[in-house]
């Protein structure tokens, strides 16, 4: 009888450890769950503010050149200027801003020493796993440069670089052929010549060319890679900018590619 009651205390004991194994699993996942979540939450509030910011002066800019973004101002800086400027004062790593209709893509692009720092940390310098877009650091002319390669992580809540990934369907690539970039040069619209999936050691990364033929034979090889026919003519005195963040588990890369238009 001794040894049948004690069979049955173990069986308790060893019921009661399993629960608390699980509930401490529980709660650990919950805890990590939660920590990701307000780490999001934190940085989609930060990039929330400064769009808003930005959008007073890119609203009042289009109002006043009925949409062509590059009015001179007339008392003062140009529009461009005073968002770079505005910019510039919250990080002085500010080049750029980016915006794409009908994804979450509304930010800030920078640009630093080293191409690590800005994977981890966003545009006020908090520690956070959403980043900031940066461009390659080692692209001297920043911006201006001839294929202005621009980094950005693809985040599971559809923030940062994620909405590219929408470009691979046919019906938003018809519907979204441009977008918009803000430079302290201007504010410049970008048509669209090729999306593609490569590797992480892809030559579509290439931050330089030795004269117009090699940077005409690059452009062609990328238009072949594309995954839409976009029949876009790009010229040998074009500039381009390559957009890039991770896809297929961070395996591939996932580029969308295009022309600086004069406006």
């Amino acid at each position: 009888m001794t040894t049948k009651w004690a069979k049955k205390r173990r069986a308790r004991r060893i019921q009661a450890v399993i629960f608390i194994i699980a509930l401490a699993v529980f709660l650990f996942s919950g805890y990590q769950l939660l920590k990701i979540y307000l780490e999001y939450k934190k940085g989609s509030d930060e990039y929330e503010k400064l769009a808003g910011e930005a959008a007073k002066i890119l609203s009042a800019d289009e109002e006043a050149s009925g949409g062509t973004g590059n009015t001179p101002g007339e008392h003062g800086p140009a529009p461009w200027e005073e968002l770079d400027e505005m910019m510039r004062r919250e990080n002085e790593d500010y080049v750029g801003w980016i915006t794409i209709p009908d994804t979450q893509i509304d930010y800030p692009i920078v640009q630093f020493t080293d191409n690590d720092y800005y994977l981890a940390h966003t545009f006020e310098g908090t520690e956070n796993a959403a980043g900031t877009l940066f461009v390659d650091s080692g692209i001297p002319e920043g911006m201006e440069g001839k294929n202005v390669i621009v980094y950005g992580h693809n985040m599971k809540n559809g923030s940062m670089f994620a909405g590219l990934k929408k470009y691979r369907e046919d019906d938003f690539y018809e519907g979204h052929k441009t977008f918009r970039v803000n430079t302290k040069t201007g504010f410049y619209t970008y048509e669209i010549f090729s999306v593609s999936v490569v590797s992480p050691d892809s030559d579509t990364y290439t931050l330089g060319f030795g004269g117009d033929s090699d940077f005409l034979d690059y452009v062609a090889r990328m238009q072949e890679r594309s995954i839409h026919n976009t029949g876009v003519t790009v010229e040998a005195g074009d500039r381009i900018i390559t957009l890039s963040t991770c896809v297929n588990q961070n395996v591939d890369r996932l580029v969308v590619q295009a022309k600086r238009l004069e406006n």
